[in-house]
């Protein structure tokens, strides 16, 4: 069964905007395009992404990627094979790591040795090889003895992508206590440095347990002040963040966001998580910023405080239904636009909302002006009618 980018990208964890990268080098190419435009992933197209992520944890390049994909002779089978070695060699490295660690704890005290052991994980943690590194992270941990400070630290700092994300990773298992040394990154003067402690900050949320609230307000106070950031990546994967915890106070931002070329489709799915019947865990307990005003073209969003009640004139307790009638309002005032890339974007955005009110303003897209808005719209409420009715069937 064919899929669309936006599934793909859930399920394969690689982004829109990668995939799309990706059929621009050649790497893969659709099979096919929907009637409403969309691109359409076939097996083999999702087996040929696995391919290309599969070689580039190996360490190839895209070039090389796409050169190895593009000789007869390529092996599917090797590759897989080859993933698992070298799964097999980390899962090594974390093996001796443990042992080292159970060792440490039956000693039950700190010997030179042992010492050693961990100012070595502390060195490699900061060694100018990207390998080092990248092994150091994956055995990181704050159990191994390695300072919270120093994998923050080498989190902030890090410029490779596979790096960086193994050491995300292993300070996510750390949870709350990592929040404040990554906080302070979000203040240095290095755009980098605040990509860095931003996508660490939405690891650690999206590692902990739903029910884990204390790690949900913890992030969101300081992904609330990265909403005033001047780096749009910054900004963005902070609102999505925020979005995806439903608080209001990032849909100013989710909206701006859903009409531009880059996230648009997260940010999509993220206004129509507002229109969700239970918040997510620290959702409606997400800590206040005092006294903000987050008007949407006109429309005040209600924004929670620390006792779950909205702030703003008359609102009283802050529903899904609030929160929507704001989105809808500002959706409304976009489709006014004399732009079609305004008015298609504000169409992507109502495709994801399950809603009346977002369906009667589908409906109304399908006399405008753009033949592919129009058509676009008219494919989307049939497929919302044809999931109606079979929804209803099983009833």
């Amino acid at each position: 069964m064919a899929m669309r980018i936006g599934e793909v990208s859930r399920r394969s964890g690689v982004s829109a905007r990668m995939l799309r990268h990706y059929e621009t080098l050649g790497l893969v190419t659709p099979s096919a395009r929907g009637s409403n435009g969309y691109r359409e992933y076939s097996p083999s197209d999702i087996g040929r992404i696995f391919h290309i992520e599969g070689l580039r944890r190996l360490g190839l390049s895209l070039p090389e990627v796409g050169r190895l994909l593009a000789e007869p002779g390529f092996d599917a089978s090797a590759l897989v094979t080859d993933l698992i070695a070298a799964a097999h060699e980390r899962i090594e490295t974390e093996r001796r790591l443990l042992e080292r660690l159970e060792e440490i704890r039956g000693l039950g005290r700190s010997d030179g040795e042992s010492l050693l052991g961990t100012i070595d994980l502390m060195r490699s943690l900061e060694s100018r090889d990207v390998i080092q590194r990248h092994k150091a992270a994956l055995g990181s941990g704050v159990d191994l003895g390695v300072p919270v400070e120093s994998l923050s630290r080498a989190v902030l700092d890090e410029a490779v992508p596979n790096a960086a994300g193994a050491m995300r990773w292993a300070l996510a298992q750390v949870g709350t206590d990592a929040v404040e040394p990554l906080s302070t990154g979000l203040r240095s003067a290095e755009p980098a440095v605040r990509r860095n402690a931003i996508r660490a900050l939405d690891e650690i949320r999206r590692t902990a347990s739903a029910d884990d609230v204390a790690v949900a307000t913890a992030v969101a106070v300081h992904m609330r002040e990265a909403l005033r950031d001047d780096d749009l990546e910054v900004m963005t994967v902070a609102a999505l963040a925020l979005g995806d915890m439903r608080d209001p106070v990032a849909v100013p931002i989710l909206l701006e966001v859903a009409m531009s070329d880059e996230k648009d489709i997260d940010a999509a799915e993220a206004l129509a998580g507002y229109f969700a019947e239970v918040p997510p865990a620290g959702g409606a307990n997400a800590p206040s910023r005092d006294e903000v005003e987050v008007p949407v073209d006109g429309v005040e969003v209600p924004v929670v405080d620390g006792a779950g009640a909205a702030t703003g004139e008359d609102t009283g307790e802050p529903t899904g239904d609030s929160v929507g009638a704001s989105i809808m309002a500002a959706l409304r005032e976009r489709l006014r636009s004399s732009d079609a890339h305004v008015r298609f974007r504000v169409l992507q955005v109502l495709i994801e909302i399950p809603d009346p009110q977002a369906e009667a303003l589908l409906t109304g897209l399908t006399h405008d002006a753009e033949q592919e808005t129009a058509e676009t719209a008219k494919a989307a409420l049939l497929r919302r009618r044809s999931t109606s009715t079979r929804t209803g069937r099983h009833r």
